[in-house]
């Protein structure tokens, strides 16, 4: 299950060793963007995705199987 506002390191899966980070986006209704990048501030190789909704998000994590761990705070 993807985290909101987590840095997390890709293990398996597509762009594996990037980081990635899913954003909220303000408004309604919600949407997402999910930030992927070599460097966990996201400045290498960075780029980001809009993603329309949660199931929408999971769906794309799904996609591209990432096997995903999340920062702890």
């Amino acid at each position: 299950m993807p985290r909101i506002g987590i840095v997390g390191r890709i293990v398996a899966g597509r762009d594996l060793g990037s980081y990635v980070k899913v954003e909220r986006m303000p408004g309604d209704p919600t949407a997402f963007y999910v930030f992927v990048g070599r460097d966990r501030a996201f400045r290498t190789d960075a780029g980001d995705y809009w993603v329309e909704d949660l199931p929408s998000v999971e769906e794309f994590f799904r996609e591209s199987g990432w096997e995903v761990v999340w920062e702890t705070d």
